[in-house]
């Protein structure tokens, strides 16, 4: 069954993250910073091609369990997808409680959303992918009548002058978007059942949202706002308004973030549950999840500091996961254990 995981893991760390830091560094040229950015994401997508290739059918940790070099691998893998999950559940209590509930505290806020992770990780892989599916089309839908109700409110004087940022800062935004929207694709490492072709197609689909989202930011909010605000994206909805009385109709917008939040969310969990040591170890499973719990809303959710930094850093630490699994590229190619495991299963299949 085809799916939507690119789509939404390409969306997810846009949301309070991305679109910050590319307001921060070039304003209201951050629209030329996707489109070089995608360019740049599609490069890194074509690398992943060939480490899904090798692995499809197979579980990454089953393979890679046969040598010592390949366990560490294994670890590096865990570490990604740890990382990923404690930037998912900083940003997520940190939005709620600066636009809703103010004083809930942070535990609360995030064990909905990991308990139904969890929950969804529990079936087969198609009930994601078929959620996919569907909520990419409300996440569409969502995005257009928003962009819709927001016509009104343009200004295209607000993108005037344009290029009026360096070329350093456009190129560092560049790879800020790449890096953010390219590299944790490597979380579908074991869903196989889309083609390079789809997953390119799903990412291009993504980026034009973004691209969308951008350029409504700049043209209705104009540079000084965008980079005051922590979520431009959010605020630019609230000039919304119809029939001049009905408003904070933005909260409804919320729900596309919530979608992309959760799918890669859920993707993330099943990852670590075929991944540990012991597979569907419960023991192992529950502790590293304890362990983000604990990470998340105890140590860095409590340090306004530490969520800057790590925000800050998340495009560099990226690119250095990424070296990561460019040596694994090298190292699949190399391996003579692993080919011949790979030989084996794939004679296997077509007896």
């Amino acid at each position: 069954m085809k799916n939507k995981l690119t789509y939404f893991i390409t969306r997810s760390s846009m949301f309070g993250i991305g679109f910050f830091l590319l307001f921060k560094h070039t304003g209201k040229d951050a629209w030329i910073s996707v489109i070089l950015g995608s360019l740049i994401g599609i490069g890194i997508l074509f690398i992943y091609k060939y480490i899904k290739e090798f692995f499809q059918n197979k579980n990454l940790r089953d393979t890679l369990n046969k040598t010592i070099l390949g366990k560490l691998y294994i670890l590096i893998f865990l570490l990604f997808y740890l990382y990923l999950i404690l930037i998912i559940l900083i940003l997520l209590p940190m939005f709620v409680n600066s636009f809703y509930l103010l004083y809930t505290p942070k535990i609360i806020v995030v064990l909905p959303f990991l308990f139904l992770a969890i929950y969804i990780s529990s079936k087969e892989k198609r009930v994601i992918e078929s959620l996919s599916n569907l909520l990419c089309v409300f996440s569409i839908l969502i995005i257009i009548t928003y962009g819709l109700l927001l016509i009104k409110y343009i200004d295209f004087n607000n993108l005037l002058p344009i290029l009026s940022t360096k070329n350093i800062g456009i190129l560092k935004a560049s790879l800020i978007y790449a890096s953010i929207t390219s590299i944790p694709q490597i979380i579908t490492i074991n869903y196989s059942c889309n083609s390079f072709k789809d997953d390119l197609k799903d990412y291009l689909l993504a980026t034009i949202t973004s691209f969308a989202i951008v350029m409504l930011a700049i043209l209705t909010l104009g540079e000084p706002l965008i980079k005051i605000y922590s979520f431009p994206e959010y605020a630019l909805l609230k000039q919304i308004k119809i029939l001049n009385f009905i408003e904070n109709i933005e909260n409804l917008s919320t729900f596309i973030w919530y979608f992309d939040i959760f799918i890669t969310l859920s993707c993330l969990i099943t990852n670590i549950k075929e991944t540990l040591p012991k597979k569907y170890n419960p023991l192992y499973f529950y502790s590293f999840i304890l362990l983000s719990i604990i990470l998340s809303t105890q140590v860095a959710g409590k340090n306004y500091r530490i969520i800057i930094t790590m925000f800050y850093y998340y495009p560099l630490v990226l690119f250095i996961f990424f070296l990561l699994f460019g040596t694994l590229l090298i190292y699949i190619k190399k391996s003579s254990k692993l080919k011949e495991t790979k030989d084996k299963k794939d004679t296997l299949c077509l007896n």
